[in-house]
Formats: structure tokens, sequence, C-alpha cells
């Protein structure tokens, strides 16, 4: 339900003291707003209820606030009880106090609604009537109007108003004939159910005629009298009614399915043998594309894994033999400079006779070769440059001119 701030206005003139109601106006009018109460906060949680009463005595006699719009409950029901018969009915003056106690609400979200309780004869002409109505239609206010007693005196007036102030239907005369208790006939009007439910519409009048109209009405809230605890009767009624609503989507959902299950029902056996093979026949080739697919990933995987296994294992090969063909070429170039060096050596600086004699003695250059680190006087390579090295020695000896002979 949309948010909504209300404001109750109760008759407490003397006429309040009838015992047409039973026990009284007044008594039956408290029980009917503890009503209103209850369903206006049920409806939203948000929702904010105020309080004032038409008629006063003493110093300023007219209308006065008890309580501003508010959701604190039992600040509600206490001004409600507490809310004495004494003064003469000021219609206008209440709606307009009701108006204005509406613009100063806290809340300013929400719908506006004015609930007026009418027993006493209204002094007001209607065109003031009209007017005021009129006001409230401007400034977006609902009225609800529930007549007490003294009915015809005040119905062509209070219409003529619920007129004025209707908008869209939001706004509706509830009139009670005596001797029917108020609360059995508000629980089932508009006043508490809202414009889509039946009784009076909008600008409209709803009346319950005959003493019993309130007697059919417990089955509604549990067996549980409204006016006793309205609240509890308004809890029973919205649960009964969640509950009803529960069970008939059960029923129709279940009813939906009802069809469809008595038509397989009535299948014959031959149409149901038909369907068992069309319905395998898609399933039998669908089995081995499954297994077709899955062979083909598997043999693209293990072709995957071959290759490269077999890449890692040619690297694995291949590389050892270019490290060690590196290897040799690196001891083939340092056994070549060592031997270029030591030639070099020898052409340059020509040692004396005696180092000359030495280095060719092998024993003295492998002793040296020996002491050379990283060097292996025992190398074939070293041993050959050597020998060549002792031979072309010994040819330089040989090819020497014999020395002239001495005048």
């Amino acid at each position: 339900m949309p948010l909504e701030s209300t404001i109750i206005c109760l008759d407490t003139s003397e006429f309040m003291r009838n015992g047409d109601f039973t026990p009284t106006r007044h008594e039956s009018q408290q029980d009917a707003a503890n009503l209103v109460v209850g369903a206006k906060m049920q409806q939203n949680p948000e929702s904010s209820v105020g309080v004032l009463t038409m008629a006063s005595t003493g110093r300023g006699a007219g209308a006065r606030v008890l309580v501003s719009p508010t959701d604190d409950m039992g600040n509600i029901l206490n001004s409600l009880h507490n809310a004495s018969v004494g003064g003469q009915l000021n219609f206008v003056e209440g709606v307009q106090v009701a108006q204005l106690a509406l613009k100063h609400r806290r809340n300013k979200n929400g719908a506006q609604r004015i609930v007026l309780f009418v027993g006493s004869p209204v002094e007001a002409e209607q065109k003031a009537l009209v007017k005021v109505g009129k006001l409230l239609k401007k400034n977006n206010i609902a009225v609800d109007v529930v007549v007490l007693g003294d009915r015809d005196g005040n119905a062509d007036k209070l219409r003529a108003f619920v007129d004025a102030a209707n908008a869209n239907d939001n706004s509706n005369l509830v009139a009670i004939p005596a001797g029917v208790v108020p609360s059995d006939v508000l629980i089932s009007s508009p006043v508490i159910q809202g414009k889509d439910s039946g009784g009076g519409g909008g600008g409209g009048e709803a009346s319950t005629g005959g003493g019993g109209g309130g007697g059919g009405g417990f089955a509604e809230f549990g067996g549980i009298d409204p006016n006793l605890d309205p609240e509890l009767a308004m809890a029973l009624r919205i649960s009964m009614e969640e509950e009803r609503a529960r069970q008939e989507a059960a029923a129709s959902a279940e009813g939906g399915a009802a069809p469809a299950d008595g038509a397989a029902a009535e299948a014959s056996p031959a149409a149901s043998t038909e369907e068992a093979p069309a319905a395998s026949t898609p399933k039998t080739p669908e089995a081995p594309q499954d297994d077709d697919a899955m062979d083909e990933d598997d043999a693209l995987l293990q072709e995957a894994l071959a290759m490269s296994m077999k890449e890692d294992t040619e690297g694995a090969t291949v590389e050892p033999q270019a490290d060690q063909m590196e290897d040799d070429e690196e001891d083939e170039e340092m056994k070549l400079a060592l031997a270029m060096s030591m030639q070099q050596a020898s052409s340059e600086a020509p040692a004396p006779a005696a180092a000359a004699g030495e280095f060719n003695d092998p024993a003295f250059v492998n002793s040296m070769l020996a002491q050379l680190p990283g060097v292996d006087p025992n190398d074939p390579a070293i041993q050959a440059a050597l020998a060549s090295i002792n031979q072309g020695g010994e040819k330089k000896d040989d090819d020497a001119p014999a020395p002239a002979p001495a005048p």
C-alpha cells in the first residue's frame, strides 16, 4: 500500500452522548477510529496518523489537535481514548485545522487524507462546505466522511462536500444507521479497503441497513469480534486473505498442469512406442560423435607431445656436440698460439749459446712447460711443435757456413 498521512477528526459534541449506538455514539466512534488507525498503520510502516477533535469546551472552544501525524501507535490510541465529550460541532473549522496539521507533517512524502466522524447536525451552509471541499481537492487531500446518526439532516450537505473534494475517486461517504456496529461496516468499506473495494465509491454513499449488518463480518476475522480487538481482527483478516490467495495460486498451478498430465495419460501405447525410437534416434549418433571428437583431440594432443619430446631430444643431443666442438677448437687455438709465441720468442730474442742449448734439451723444455698452468707437456701437439723446433735448429746449424780460415 502507498505511504499516507491521515488525520482522524472526532465529533465530540454533546450529541455524541446519544445511545442509539451501543453503548453510545462516542464509544462506537472510538472503536471505529481504533480500527481505522490500525488499518492505516498496517498498510505501510512509514504511514502516520494524527487525531483532533471538532468540538471542545472552555476557552478557545472549537477544533483542537490531540496528536500531530505520527507513527507512535501508543500515543495515537491514547489520544483517542482521552477524547472527551463536550461543546458544539464546528465542521468547517475542524477540516481547516486538519488541513493545516497535514501541511506541517514531518514526513512530506506520500498521500494526504482526512477521516471525519460526524454524529451531530452540521450547522455550516452547503456553500461553505463546497468551498472547503474544493480547497482540499486543490491541495490533493482526500476525505472520508463517516456519518453516525442524524443522517437525514446532514446527507445533502456532506454529499456535496465529498463531491467537491473528490478527485479520481479518492473520497468516500459512508453512512451508518443506528443499531449497527460502525466497525463492522467500515471493515469492508472503501475507508479501510481503498477505492477498489465494494461499497461506496468516490463521492458516493455506502449505507448498511438492518440491525444485523455486522453479524456476518466476524467470519472475515477468524471469529474475532473487531469491536473488542480491532488490531487482532485486522491481522487475522490479512493473514486469511494471504492464505486464500496462496491456495488459489496453488489451485491454478495444479489446474494448468492437469490437462498436460491427462493428455499424456490418454496417449495410446502405439504412440508411446513410436515416440520412444524417435526420442532415442538422435541420442545414438551423439555418442559416437562425442567419442570421435574426443579421439581426435587425444590424437592431436599425443602428436604434439611427441613432437615436443622429439625437439627436446634433438636439442639435448646437438647441444653437447656443439659444446664439445667448441672446446676442441679452443684447445687447438691455444696450442697453436703457444707454439707461435715460442717460435717468435726464439727468433726475435736469440738466447746465448748456453741458453739455446738448454732449450734444445727436451727434458728442460718439458719441465718448463709443466710449470705453466693449464699446459700438458705430454700433449702430442706440443711434442710435435717441440720436435719441429729442434729439427729446425739442427738444420740451421748444419746450413751455417764454416768459419773462414785464418790468414
